[in-house]
């Protein structure tokens, strides 16, 4: 979005379940609707920071259907509020369509990849890929010609199955409408730059400030040998460590 362009004063947000969901992914959705007057309100906040907020609809949707619920990790649920078919979340109607992550072995029904290609043909949605969401992504091809990243010890299978992306190894990147993330809180991140492209500066800084969000580098702090050392330092350390011993002459409380 360029200097001269408006930002945006309302936006209509769809997440797309393809369960089983990480809940952390999805915690970003949360951030949009702190955008909202009845949020802000609720916080208490002064007339003109409450005059900042802009009206924004929501939208879980799975292929079930509402009346049902979507499973995500920790053993929670999510109601489905819309199915692949419901008017509001048909190409054209959504502003943001974010693609939080499943279990990384999961591959979505056919029915799920035409429905994300579906609002990449119309052009008028943006794509926020979080963590093992990018899966979801390259499978509708939303990654090929793009430069996107992903989780980075999943690089290697990301670039195996999708070889027509660019892959870049940084917290988050944009590529046009298409915003991905790394890591599962990296999807905080991506979310506190994309407010900052869509909608009023000074709305977007206090969202991110209540939040705690967005301070974070777009780039890593240390690199691809760096984190590969930890990993490898880790699962020695584990092999060394073992798992915990009981001791049998501590009595049961």
């Amino acid at each position: 979005m360029t200097s001269t362009q408006r930002k945006a004063t309302s936006l209509r947000v769809g997440m797309l379940l393809v369960p089983p969901v990480q809940l952390l992914d999805a915690s970003a959705i949360d951030v949009f609707g702190m955008l909202t007057p009845e949020y802000l309100k609720a916080c208490g906040l002064p007339q003109p920071l409450l005059d900042l907020a802009i009206p924004v609809s929501l939208h879980y949707i799975g292929q079930s259907g509402p009346g049902t619920h979507a499973p995500m990790t920790a053993d929670a649920t999510l109601p489905i509020t819309d199915s692949l078919t419901s008017p509001e979340v048909q190409p054209g109607r959504l502003d943001v369509l974010l693609i939080p992550g499943p279990d990384p072995s999961v591959v979505p029904d056919a029915a799920v990849v035409d429905f994300i290609h579906a609002h990449k043909k119309k052009g008028e949605t943006d794509f926020l890929v979080i963590c093992t969401g990018s899966l979801t992504a390259g499978y509708a091809g939303l990654l090929d010609h793009k430069r996107a990243t992903g989780p980075r010890g999943l690089e290697p299978k990301l670039k195996e199955k999708f070889p027509a992306a660019n892959f870049v190894d940084r917290r988050w990147e944009r590529d046009g409408r298409l915003w991905t993330s790394g890591g599962i809180t990296n999807g905080l991140d991506l979310t506190a730059a994309y407010l900052h492209h869509k909608v009023q500066k000074e709305l977007a800084d206090l969202v991110c400030a209540m939040a705690d969000i967005g301070d974070r580098s777009q780039d890593y702090e240390s690199g691809k040998a760096g984190n590969t050392i930890w990993w490898i330092w880790l699962v020695l350390r584990s092999l060394v460590k073992g798992k915990p011993k009981s001791n049998p002459g501590k009595k049961e409380s």
